[in-house]
C-alpha cells in the first residue's frame, strides 16, 4: 500500500467546514503521499482545526488563501501544487471509505485509463446513509469510442462523484475547471475525452448532502459567490456548461460512424442537456 500511496495527492478546496473537516482529514490523511487543504479564506474555525491537525500529520499541507478566490480557481490552485502521478479533489465536507485509493491505485496502475471513479454513498448532515448510487453504465466509460464515452456522460450522468476519482494528473492539469455553472459535468467529459475512464465499486465516496435544505434563492447565493457574478451570469454559465459538452462531443469524432449517425447523436445530445439544465 506505501508504494501506491505514495503516487497520489489529494486536494481538499475548503470554506466554512469547521463542522466536517476534521472527518474528511482523517478519512484520507493515511490514503495518499501528500494532503493539501486551500482555505479559501473562511471566516469560522476552519483555519485552525486545519493547523492544528497539520501539525500532527507529516503529509498534511494546510494554505490559507488572503481572500476568496472563487470555488474553480480554489479547486484549479490546487491541482496545481500537486506534483505526483496522481491526483483526486475531496470536498472538505464529505470523507471516502478505508481502502478507497488502494484499490483505485491499483487499477490504474495496471490499465491505461486517464482515471479511476468511484461508487458513492450520500450521506446527512449527521454522516446517516441516504443512499448509494452506482453507474450502471460503467461499461460505456470503459469502451474504445471517444464518442460513446462522452455521450454516455450527457446522457446519464445525473450524479457527479465520478468528478471525485482518481485521475493522472498530467491529463487533468490540461483540463482545469472554468468558472461556469456545471464544470464538474465539463471536467468529467473532458476526462473522458482524453481516454477511458474505469470504475471502482469498492471504493466508496461518501458525499455529504449539505444543500437539501436550502432554498432556491440560498443556492443561487452559492453559485453567484462560486462564480462571481449574478443570476444573469448564472443563465450565460448554464448556457456555456451546455455548449462545452457538445463541443467535447464534437471534438471526440466519429470513427466508423456515418454523418447521420453523428448529426443524431449531437441532437440527442442537445435534447438531453435542454431536458436536464433548461435554457
Amino acid at each position: 500500500m506505501k508504494y501506491y500511496k505514495e503516487l497520489l495527492t489529494i486536494g481538499i478546496p475548503a470554506y466554512n467546514e469547521e463542522k466536517y473537516i476534521a472527518k474528511t482529514i482523517e478519512s484520507c490523511v493515511n490514503q495518499a503521499g501528500c494532503v493539501i487543504i486551500s482555505d479559501n479564506a473562511s471566516t469560522d474555525n476552519t483555519g485552525e482545526i486545519c493547523q492544528k491537525m497539520a501539525q500532527k500529520y507529516s503529509n498534511l499541507i494546510y494554505i490559507c488563501q488572503e481572500k476568496n478566490i472563487g470555488g474553480a480557481a480554489n479547486f484549479n490552485f490546487l491541482l496545481k501544487q500537486a506534483k505526483t502521478k496522481y491526483f483526486m479533489w475531496l470536498g472538505g465536507h464529505d470523507y471516502l471509505d478505508d481502502g478507497y485509493s488502494r484499490h483505485m491505485i491499483h487499477s490504474l496502475e495496471n490499465s491505461d485509463a486517464v482515471g479511476c471513479y468511484p461508487a458513492s454513498r450520500h450521506v446527512d448532515d449527521n454522516g446517516e446513509e441516504i443512499g448509494i448510487y452506482e453507474f450502471w453504465y460503467a461499461n460505456r466509460l470503459s469502451c474504445d469510442s471517444p464518442s460513446q464515452r462522452v455521450y454516455a456522460l450527457i446522457a446519464h450522468l445525473h450524479e457527479v462523484s465520478a468528478f471525485f476519482g482518481i485521475y493522472r494528473l498530467e491529463v487533468m492539469a490540461r483540463n482545469p475547471l472554468q468558472a461556469i455553472i456545471g464544470n464538474d459535468h465539463v471536467f468529467v467529459c473532458n476526462m473522458a475525452l482524453a481516454g477511458r475512464m474505469i470504475y471502482s465499486r469498492r471504493s466508496i465516496y461518501n458525499w455529504r448532502q449539505t444543500k437539501m435544505g436550502l432554498s432556491y434563492e440560498e443556492n443561487i447565493k452559492i453559485w453567484e459567490r462560486n462564480i462571481g457574478g449574478s443570476e444573469n451570469k448564472i443563465g450565460m454559465s448554464r448556457k456555456q456548461m451546455k455548449q462545452a459538452q457538445i463541443n467535447i462531443l464534437r471534438k471526440a469524432g466519429f470513427k466508423g460512424v456515418g454523418i447521420f449517425s453523428k448529426l443524431c447523436l449531437l441532437v440527442k445530445a442537445r435534447k438531453k442537456l435542454q431536458k436536464r439544465f433548461g435554457d
